[in-house]
Protein backbone atom coordinates (compact mmCIF):
# COMPACT_ATOMS: atom_id res chain seq x y z
CA UNK A 1 0.00 0.00 0.00
CA UNK A 2 3.00 2.52 1.02
CA UNK A 3 4.59 1.68 -2.26
CA UNK A 4 1.81 2.22 -4.23
CA UNK A 5 0.99 5.47 -3.22
CA UNK A 6 4.83 6.47 -3.50
CA UNK A 7 4.45 5.88 -6.93
CA UNK A 8 1.78 7.61 -7.13
CA UNK A 9 2.70 10.72 -5.95
CA UNK A 10 6.16 10.16 -7.96
CA UNK A 11 4.08 10.40 -11.24
CA UNK A 12 1.82 13.37 -9.93
CA UNK A 13 5.28 14.98 -9.58
CA UNK A 14 6.38 14.42 -12.37
CA UNK A 15 3.22 15.74 -14.15
CA UNK A 16 3.57 18.82 -12.43
CA UNK A 17 7.29 19.37 -13.50
CA UNK A 18 6.72 18.49 -17.29
CA UNK A 19 3.73 20.77 -17.12
CA UNK A 20 5.13 23.14 -15.53
CA UNK A 21 8.32 23.20 -18.61
CA UNK A 22 5.99 23.38 -20.72
CA UNK A 23 4.09 26.25 -19.53
CA UNK A 24 7.38 28.68 -19.13
CA UNK A 25 9.07 26.46 -22.71
CA UNK A 26 13.29 26.57 -22.68
CA UNK A 27 15.89 28.54 -21.13
CA UNK A 28 17.60 30.97 -24.11
CA UNK A 29 20.20 29.08 -23.03
CA UNK A 30 18.48 25.60 -24.16
CA UNK A 31 17.14 26.75 -27.24
CA UNK A 32 21.17 27.97 -28.04
CA UNK A 33 22.36 24.62 -27.58
CA UNK A 34 19.60 23.11 -29.87
CA UNK A 35 20.47 25.58 -32.46
CA UNK A 36 24.06 25.01 -31.72
CA UNK A 37 23.47 21.07 -31.78
CA UNK A 38 21.03 21.49 -34.48
CA UNK A 39 24.00 23.09 -36.83
CA UNK A 40 26.07 20.61 -36.33
CA UNK A 41 24.31 18.00 -37.71
CA UNK A 42 23.24 19.88 -40.64
CA UNK A 43 27.00 20.42 -41.27
CA UNK A 44 28.08 17.15 -40.83
CA UNK A 45 24.68 15.91 -43.28
CA UNK A 46 26.09 18.56 -45.38
CA UNK A 47 29.60 17.33 -45.45
CA UNK A 48 28.55 13.86 -46.47
CA UNK A 49 26.57 15.19 -49.47
CA UNK A 50 29.24 17.40 -50.37
CA UNK A 51 31.73 14.18 -50.46
CA UNK A 52 29.22 12.38 -52.33
CA UNK A 53 28.65 15.62 -54.86
CA UNK A 54 32.65 15.38 -55.04
CA UNK A 55 32.83 11.85 -55.72
CA UNK A 56 30.42 11.71 -58.46
CA UNK A 57 32.00 14.91 -60.17
CA UNK A 58 35.13 12.71 -60.55
CA UNK A 59 33.23 9.95 -61.64
CA UNK A 60 32.08 12.21 -64.41
CA UNK A 61 28.37 11.89 -63.01
CA UNK A 62 27.58 15.43 -62.73
CA UNK A 63 23.56 15.32 -62.57
CA UNK A 64 24.50 13.29 -59.57
CA UNK A 65 26.83 15.64 -58.20
CA UNK A 66 24.68 18.30 -58.60
CA UNK A 67 21.85 16.82 -57.00
CA UNK A 68 23.98 15.96 -53.96
CA UNK A 69 25.86 19.21 -53.96
CA UNK A 70 22.49 21.11 -54.23
CA UNK A 71 21.19 19.06 -51.02
CA UNK A 72 24.48 19.96 -49.21
CA UNK A 73 24.04 24.00 -49.99
CA UNK A 74 20.64 24.00 -48.69
CA UNK A 75 21.44 22.62 -45.51
CA UNK A 76 25.19 24.94 -45.35
CA UNK A 77 25.55 27.72 -47.78
CA UNK A 78 28.53 29.77 -46.79
CA UNK A 79 31.02 26.95 -47.32
CA UNK A 80 33.24 28.05 -50.68
CA UNK A 81 34.71 24.71 -51.48
CA UNK A 82 30.83 23.94 -52.22
CA UNK A 83 30.40 27.36 -54.67
CA UNK A 84 33.56 26.24 -56.47
CA UNK A 85 32.40 22.76 -56.81
CA UNK A 86 29.13 23.95 -58.15
CA UNK A 87 31.05 26.26 -60.39
CA UNK A 88 32.74 23.12 -61.78
CA UNK A 89 29.64 21.39 -62.09
CA UNK A 90 28.40 24.31 -64.57
CA UNK A 91 31.69 24.62 -66.56
CA UNK A 92 31.71 21.39 -67.23
CA UNK A 93 28.28 21.70 -68.81
CA UNK A 94 29.00 24.16 -70.39
CA UNK A 95 27.17 27.35 -68.35
CA UNK A 96 29.69 29.49 -68.51
CA UNK A 97 26.97 32.84 -66.53
CA UNK A 98 26.09 30.12 -63.63
CA UNK A 99 30.00 29.27 -63.29
CA UNK A 100 31.74 33.10 -62.75
CA UNK A 101 28.29 33.82 -60.14
CA UNK A 102 29.40 30.41 -58.39
CA UNK A 103 32.67 31.21 -58.28
CA UNK A 104 32.17 34.79 -57.86
CA UNK A 105 30.04 33.90 -54.64
CA UNK A 106 32.63 31.20 -53.56
CA UNK A 107 35.29 34.38 -53.35
CA UNK A 108 32.77 36.64 -51.47
CA UNK A 109 33.03 34.04 -48.67
CA UNK A 110 36.87 33.21 -48.94
CA UNK A 111 38.59 35.86 -50.63
CA UNK A 112 42.04 33.22 -49.97
CA UNK A 113 40.62 30.49 -51.76
CA UNK A 114 42.96 29.77 -54.46
CA UNK A 115 40.06 27.57 -56.69
CA UNK A 116 37.93 29.99 -57.00
CA UNK A 117 40.14 32.45 -58.94
CA UNK A 118 41.80 30.21 -60.50
CA UNK A 119 38.33 28.41 -62.38
CA UNK A 120 37.20 31.98 -62.90
CA UNK A 121 40.00 32.15 -65.09
CA UNK A 122 38.62 29.20 -67.18
CA UNK A 123 35.55 30.61 -67.62
CA UNK A 124 37.38 33.77 -68.76
CA UNK A 125 38.84 31.84 -71.45
CA UNK A 126 36.23 30.62 -72.55
CA UNK A 127 34.91 34.11 -72.43
CA UNK A 128 37.65 35.40 -74.77
CA UNK A 129 38.20 37.63 -72.20
CA UNK A 130 42.36 37.21 -72.35
CA UNK A 131 43.39 39.62 -69.45
CA UNK A 132 40.79 39.15 -67.18
CA UNK A 133 41.50 34.92 -67.12
CA UNK A 134 45.39 36.42 -66.53
CA UNK A 135 44.70 38.51 -63.82
CA UNK A 136 42.39 35.56 -61.87
CA UNK A 137 45.75 33.58 -62.73
CA UNK A 138 48.13 35.49 -60.97
CA UNK A 139 45.81 36.05 -58.49
CA UNK A 140 45.47 32.51 -57.97
CA UNK A 141 49.21 32.11 -57.93
CA UNK A 142 49.23 35.12 -55.60
CA UNK A 143 47.01 32.78 -52.59
CA UNK A 144 48.61 29.34 -53.62
CA UNK A 145 52.44 30.62 -54.25
CA UNK A 146 53.85 27.10 -54.79
CA UNK A 147 51.63 25.78 -56.96
CA UNK A 148 52.88 25.92 -60.16
CA UNK A 149 49.80 25.14 -61.93
CA UNK A 150 48.19 28.87 -61.64
CA UNK A 151 51.63 30.24 -62.91
CA UNK A 152 51.47 28.04 -65.88
CA UNK A 153 48.10 29.04 -66.83
CA UNK A 154 48.84 32.89 -67.04
CA UNK A 155 51.61 32.26 -68.89
CA UNK A 156 49.96 30.19 -71.34
CA UNK A 157 47.10 32.15 -71.38
CA UNK A 158 49.76 35.20 -72.44
CA UNK A 159 51.66 33.14 -75.30
CA UNK A 160 48.03 33.25 -76.44
CA UNK A 161 47.28 36.29 -76.43
CA UNK A 162 50.72 36.95 -78.84
CA UNK A 163 51.78 39.33 -75.57
CA UNK A 164 55.25 37.08 -75.20
CA UNK A 165 57.70 40.03 -73.53
CA UNK A 166 54.46 40.16 -70.56
CA UNK A 167 55.22 36.16 -70.29
CA UNK A 168 58.89 36.66 -70.34
CA UNK A 169 58.27 39.39 -67.47
CA UNK A 170 55.92 36.89 -65.01
CA UNK A 171 58.08 34.23 -65.96
CA UNK A 172 61.79 35.71 -64.82
CA UNK A 173 59.89 37.25 -61.47
CA UNK A 174 58.81 33.52 -60.46
CA UNK A 175 60.99 31.02 -61.61
CA UNK A 176 63.66 31.00 -59.04
CA UNK A 177 60.56 29.30 -57.30
CA UNK A 178 59.99 26.71 -59.46
CA UNK A 179 63.94 25.66 -60.12
CA UNK A 180 62.81 22.14 -60.22
CA UNK A 181 59.10 22.32 -62.06
CA UNK A 182 59.28 20.91 -65.54
CA UNK A 183 56.42 22.89 -66.70
CA UNK A 184 57.84 26.15 -65.74
CA UNK A 185 61.44 25.32 -67.33
CA UNK A 186 59.41 24.03 -70.68
CA UNK A 187 57.29 27.45 -70.60
CA UNK A 188 60.25 29.29 -70.28
CA UNK A 189 61.59 27.43 -73.54
CA UNK A 190 58.92 28.47 -75.37
CA UNK A 191 58.63 31.96 -74.63
CA UNK A 192 62.46 32.40 -75.47
CA UNK A 193 61.76 30.33 -78.97
CA UNK A 194 59.02 32.71 -79.69
CA UNK A 195 61.18 35.59 -79.03
CA UNK A 196 63.62 33.80 -81.28
CA UNK A 197 66.51 33.16 -78.65
CA UNK A 198 67.35 29.73 -79.79
CA UNK A 199 70.08 29.37 -76.89
CA UNK A 200 68.20 30.54 -74.41
CA UNK A 201 65.39 28.02 -75.54
CA UNK A 202 67.79 25.26 -75.92
CA UNK A 203 69.01 25.65 -72.13
CA UNK A 204 65.47 25.93 -70.54
CA UNK A 205 64.41 23.22 -72.46
CA UNK A 206 66.90 20.84 -71.66
CA UNK A 207 66.52 21.35 -67.97
CA UNK A 208 62.99 20.89 -68.67
CA UNK A 209 63.60 17.38 -70.01
CA UNK A 210 66.42 16.99 -67.08
CA UNK A 211 63.42 16.76 -64.79
CA UNK A 212 61.13 15.14 -67.14
CA UNK A 213 62.46 13.05 -69.56
CA UNK A 214 59.30 11.35 -70.97
CA UNK A 215 57.31 13.71 -72.00
CA UNK A 216 57.27 13.93 -75.89
CA UNK A 217 56.14 17.54 -76.29
CA UNK A 218 58.97 18.89 -74.66
CA UNK A 219 61.41 16.61 -76.14
CA UNK A 220 60.07 18.05 -79.45
CA UNK A 221 60.46 21.59 -78.45
CA UNK A 222 63.80 21.19 -77.31
CA UNK A 223 64.79 19.36 -80.93
CA UNK A 224 62.82 22.82 -82.75
CA UNK A 225 65.44 24.91 -80.80
CA UNK A 226 68.09 22.90 -81.61
CA UNK A 227 67.77 22.84 -84.70
CA UNK A 228 67.38 26.77 -85.16
CA UNK A 229 70.05 27.13 -83.11
CA UNK A 230 71.63 25.20 -85.30
CA UNK A 231 73.07 22.68 -83.01
CA UNK A 232 72.37 19.56 -85.80
CA UNK A 233 74.29 17.13 -83.51
CA UNK A 234 72.35 17.42 -80.45
CA UNK A 235 69.08 18.06 -82.38
CA UNK A 236 69.79 14.45 -83.85
CA UNK A 237 70.52 12.56 -80.36
CA UNK A 238 66.77 14.66 -79.34
CA UNK A 239 65.29 12.86 -82.03
CA UNK A 240 67.09 9.42 -81.58
CA UNK A 241 65.29 9.84 -77.79
CA UNK A 242 62.19 10.78 -79.22
CA UNK A 243 61.84 7.19 -81.61
CA UNK A 244 63.04 5.39 -78.09
CA UNK A 245 59.73 6.56 -76.96
CA UNK A 246 57.51 6.79 -80.41
CA UNK A 247 55.05 3.65 -80.79
CA UNK A 248 56.47 4.05 -84.36
CA UNK A 249 59.64 4.45 -83.99
CA UNK A 250 62.31 5.40 -86.67
CA UNK A 251 58.85 5.38 -89.18
CA UNK A 252 57.48 8.00 -87.21
CA UNK A 253 56.18 10.51 -89.58
CA UNK A 254 56.93 13.84 -87.39
CA UNK A 255 60.02 12.56 -85.93
CA UNK A 256 61.12 11.32 -89.51
CA UNK A 257 60.22 14.97 -90.79
CA UNK A 258 62.02 16.55 -88.03
CA UNK A 259 64.47 14.60 -88.66
CA UNK A 260 65.23 15.59 -92.55
CA UNK A 261 64.10 19.60 -91.28
CA UNK A 262 67.53 19.56 -89.22
CA UNK A 263 70.15 17.78 -91.57
CA UNK A 264 68.36 20.34 -93.82
CA UNK A 265 69.24 23.17 -90.91
CA UNK A 266 72.15 21.71 -90.81
CA UNK A 267 73.34 22.36 -94.63
CA UNK A 268 73.30 18.28 -94.64
CA UNK A 269 71.59 18.61 -97.86
CA UNK A 270 72.14 15.28 -99.58
CA UNK A 271 71.34 13.03 -96.20
CA UNK A 272 68.11 15.48 -95.95
CA UNK A 273 67.36 14.29 -99.47
CA UNK A 274 67.63 10.54 -98.76
CA UNK A 275 65.50 11.59 -95.69
CA UNK A 276 62.35 12.77 -97.45
CA UNK A 277 62.96 10.42 -100.39
CA UNK A 278 62.39 7.38 -97.71
CA UNK A 279 59.64 9.97 -96.37
CA UNK A 280 57.77 10.01 -99.49
CA UNK A 281 58.65 6.64 -100.29
CA UNK A 282 56.15 5.68 -97.00
CA UNK A 283 53.55 8.88 -97.29
CA UNK A 284 53.30 9.38 -100.53
CA UNK A 285 49.66 11.27 -99.98
CA UNK A 286 52.07 14.02 -97.55
CA UNK A 287 52.12 17.14 -99.59
CA UNK A 288 54.40 18.72 -96.78
CA UNK A 289 57.11 15.90 -97.62
CA UNK A 290 56.83 16.59 -100.79
CA UNK A 291 57.75 20.13 -100.96
CA UNK A 292 60.49 19.43 -98.07
CA UNK A 293 62.06 16.39 -100.54
CA UNK A 294 61.40 18.99 -104.07
CA UNK A 295 63.48 21.64 -101.51
CA UNK A 296 66.14 19.49 -100.89
CA UNK A 297 66.73 17.78 -104.66
CA UNK A 298 66.54 22.02 -105.54
CA UNK A 299 69.95 22.15 -102.90
CA UNK A 300 71.84 19.31 -104.32
CA UNK A 301 70.77 19.92 -108.46
CA UNK A 302 68.99 17.02 -108.52
CA UNK A 303 66.17 18.49 -111.31
CA UNK A 304 64.97 15.12 -112.35
CA UNK A 305 63.34 14.53 -108.53
CA UNK A 306 62.61 18.31 -108.59
CA UNK A 307 60.32 17.58 -111.78
CA UNK A 308 59.25 14.46 -109.90
CA UNK A 309 58.26 16.67 -106.16
CA UNK A 310 56.79 19.13 -108.66
CA UNK A 311 54.60 16.95 -110.70
CA UNK A 312 53.46 14.98 -107.53
CA UNK A 313 52.53 18.54 -105.50
CA UNK A 314 50.26 19.95 -108.89
CA UNK A 315 48.23 16.89 -107.97
CA UNK A 316 48.24 16.97 -104.47
CA UNK A 317 47.39 20.43 -103.90
CA UNK A 318 46.86 22.11 -107.42
CA UNK A 319 45.38 25.59 -105.49
CA UNK A 320 49.36 26.01 -103.73
CA UNK A 321 52.82 27.26 -105.03
CA UNK A 322 54.94 25.34 -104.43
CA UNK A 323 54.52 22.50 -107.21
CA UNK A 324 54.26 25.29 -109.94
CA UNK A 325 57.62 26.78 -108.11
CA UNK A 326 59.73 23.89 -108.18
CA UNK A 327 58.73 23.01 -111.99
CA UNK A 328 59.57 26.65 -112.47
CA UNK A 329 62.51 26.15 -111.41
CA UNK A 330 63.44 22.79 -113.49
CA UNK A 331 62.47 24.70 -116.32
CA UNK A 332 64.63 27.64 -115.73
CA UNK A 333 67.70 25.17 -115.27
CA UNK A 334 66.54 23.75 -118.53
CA UNK A 335 66.59 27.30 -120.15
CA UNK A 336 63.08 27.16 -120.70
CA UNK A 337 62.59 30.60 -119.91
CA UNK A 338 58.83 30.52 -121.45
CA UNK A 339 57.38 27.57 -119.80
CA UNK A 340 59.32 28.73 -116.53
CA UNK A 341 57.28 32.32 -116.60
CA UNK A 342 54.25 30.70 -117.11
CA UNK A 343 55.07 28.44 -113.80
CA UNK A 344 55.50 31.75 -111.86
CA UNK A 345 53.25 33.47 -112.95
CA UNK A 346 50.64 30.38 -111.77
CA UNK A 347 52.62 30.51 -108.54
CA UNK A 348 52.14 33.99 -107.76
CA UNK A 349 48.46 33.63 -109.15
CA UNK A 350 47.91 31.06 -106.17
CA UNK A 351 49.77 32.57 -103.78
CA UNK A 352 50.46 36.40 -104.28
CA UNK A 353 51.29 37.10 -100.88
CA UNK A 354 54.32 35.32 -101.38
CA UNK A 355 57.45 36.33 -102.18
CA UNK A 356 59.52 33.63 -103.51
CA UNK A 357 57.29 33.01 -106.90
CA UNK A 358 57.68 36.71 -107.39
CA UNK A 359 61.19 36.97 -107.18
CA UNK A 360 61.66 34.40 -109.34
CA UNK A 361 59.03 36.07 -112.43
CA UNK A 362 61.30 38.52 -112.40
CA UNK A 363 64.76 36.76 -112.47
CA UNK A 364 62.99 34.95 -115.52
CA UNK A 365 62.21 38.16 -117.20
CA UNK A 366 65.05 39.82 -116.44
CA UNK A 367 67.12 36.34 -118.15
CA UNK A 368 64.72 37.00 -121.07
CA UNK A 369 65.57 40.65 -121.63
CA UNK A 370 62.25 42.37 -120.76
CA UNK A 371 63.46 44.66 -117.88
CA UNK A 372 60.58 47.18 -117.90
CA UNK A 373 58.61 43.91 -116.73
CA UNK A 374 61.26 42.65 -114.36
CA UNK A 375 61.55 46.13 -112.89
CA UNK A 376 57.51 46.35 -112.35
CA UNK A 377 57.95 42.87 -110.24
CA UNK A 378 61.03 44.00 -107.95
CA UNK A 379 59.26 47.54 -107.83
CA UNK A 380 56.16 45.80 -105.83
CA UNK A 381 58.73 43.64 -104.14
CA UNK A 382 60.38 46.68 -103.06
CA UNK A 383 57.48 48.26 -101.75
CA UNK A 384 56.28 45.18 -99.18
CA UNK A 385 60.10 44.64 -98.03
CA UNK A 386 61.63 47.95 -98.27
CA UNK A 387 64.29 46.84 -96.21
CA UNK A 388 65.62 43.90 -98.52
CA UNK A 389 68.86 44.58 -99.64
CA UNK A 390 68.71 41.70 -102.35
CA UNK A 391 65.88 42.69 -103.67
CA UNK A 392 66.37 46.61 -104.41
CA UNK A 393 69.85 45.39 -105.70
CA UNK A 394 68.33 43.48 -107.76
CA UNK A 395 65.68 46.60 -108.86
CA UNK A 396 68.77 49.01 -109.01
CA UNK A 397 70.42 46.58 -111.50
CA UNK A 398 67.28 46.43 -113.55
CA UNK A 399 67.31 50.01 -113.87
CA UNK A 400 70.43 50.70 -115.22
CA UNK A 401 69.59 48.32 -117.86
CA UNK A 402 66.39 50.16 -118.29
CA UNK A 403 68.65 53.62 -118.45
Amino acid sequence: MINRTNTVTFIAGMTVLFGTAACTGPTKKGIEARAAAQTRFDSVRSRVDYDQADQAFRAGDFVTAKNHLDAAIKKIDDDADYWVLMGRIYLENGSLGDAATSFDKAHLLDAENADACYFQGIVDQRLNRGQDAVDHYLNAHEIAPSNPGMLVAAVDTLIGEGDFDEADRVLRENRSEFSEAAAIHHLSGRVAMLKGRWNDAVDHLERAVLLDDEDRWMLEDLARAQMSAHRTSDCLQTIDRLMVISEAGDQDRELMRMRGRCLAAGERFREARAMFLDFTNLHPEDAEGWVDFGLMCLEVEDYRRVVRAGQRLVVLEPNEFEGYFLLGQAALREKEYTTAGTLFKRAVEVAPDRDEPKLALGMVYELQGEYAAAFRVYAGLMKSNPEDHRVRHLLTGVGEQLD
